[in-house]
């Protein structure tokens, strides 16, 4: 799936009117379904009878089986681990580190108090990639920029929670303290969506080395258990509505007051600053990374997407500053709308997507 680098030269045949109104509308598609679920999940809170154990409770029950089982279906759809752009995958890893060191640098010059500086950096590499960027991908790309991105992910959620761990025990309440590497397995081995993710790379792994019928291999869940496979891809579907639904449904605006100098710096970081270098940098070195239309969606997904909802309970978890943590992930939540929003629309433009 290629870009036509002529897109642009298009928008002169057709007119740039038309052009730019075509592109509206693309960019518009892919992004208000998501709103819209995230609005009804505001509109429910605010009307209706449940109350905010319902919605962690269900956003629990997303995260530790929903989310997983979407995971596994995404990476298992993928055709074979030779058919991936591992250079694109490659550099995908390689900026989760580098802005991981942009948030270092960004918290030690700009924050003073020591908690808020973790919360700050996990915030500039932690992504919502699993709950928003899966969606957005599949709005932006269709099946193909869906299982890329579920492989990206499945390789992402582990380093995210690697280096999620390290920084908040560094920057946490005893902070420096030697982190035990036992501790750190036992997360990391804990986390239903590394484990949903790996299990998915496990069965392709599996697969690829079965003996093939006509092309086929002799056993795959879809084939030799259809009925187990169409449940696991209905609980599938479950995932993504269902957490933009509750992510809706837990904003809090309030508590504002005193963070807005940390807010402005960890928002910036994650929704602007981060996504110009790594989007910017791919489109640049298009060639060098076999770069296609395939990708493109994942780079804006996992770049471009508000931090990680999960971000807040590690950083209460680990002594940092859950409150601010608390609010970054509402805030670039409802800003990144709009950024995503101008991100898409000015890669469409352009003939990126």
């Amino acid at each position: 799936m290629q870009w036509d680098g002529a897109a642009v030269g298009a928008g002169r045949e057709k007119g740039w009117g038309d052009f730019m109104g075509d592109t509206f509308l693309y960019t518009i598609r892919a992004i208000l379904p998501i709103l819209f679920v995230i609005l009804a999940g505001c509109g429910m809170r605010r009307f209706g009878r449940w109350g905010d154990e319902f919605y962690r409770q269900l956003n629990a029950l997303c995260f530790h089986f929903f989310l997983p089982v979407q995971l596994f279906c995404n990476v298992y759809s993928i055709d074979g681990l030779s058919y991936m752009n591992w250079r694109s995958i490659g550099y995908i890893l390689s900026g989760v580190l580098f802005c991981l060191l942009l948030g270092l640098l960004a918290a030690c010059l700009f924050i003073l108090d020591r908690g808020q500086r973790g919360v700050i950096v996990q915030a500039s590499f932690r992504s919502n990639q699993a709950i928003l960027g899966l969606p957005l991908a599949n709005a932006l790309g269709g099946e193909a920029a869906m299982a890329f991105a579920a492989m990206a992910t499945s390789l992402c959620v582990p380093l995210y929670n690697v280096l999620a761990v390290v920084v908040l025990t560094f920057f946490g309440s005893g902070g420096g303290r030697r982190l035990s590497l036992k501790t750190l397995l036992r997360r990391l081995a804990a986390n239903p969506l590394i484990l949903g993710a790996l299990s998915g790379i496990l069965a392709v792994v599996v697969r690829q080395f079965l003996p093939e019928v006509d092309g086929t291999p002799v056993f795959t869940i879809q084939n030799q258990l259809p009925s187990l496979f169409g449940a696991l891809t209905s609980l599938s579907k479950v995932a993504s509505p269902v957490m933009l639904f509750v992510l809706g449904a837990r904003f809090d605006f309030s508590a504002v007051r005193g963070l807005l100098p940390q807010l402005t710096v960890g928002i910036a970081l994650r929704l602007v600053l981060c996504p110009a270098v790594v989007i910017g940098t791919a489109l640049a070195l298009r060639g060098p990374l076999a770069l296609t239309a395939v990708e493109i969606p994942t780079l804006v997904a996992i770049s471009a997407t508000p931090v990680a909802v999960s971000s807040a309970v590690m950083a209460q978890e680990m002594g940092c500053d859950d409150q601010l943590a608390s609010q970054l992930v509402v805030w670039s939540s409802a800003l990144s709308m709009a950024t995503v929003f101008c991100i898409v629309y000015l890669l469409r433009f352009c003939g990126f997507l």
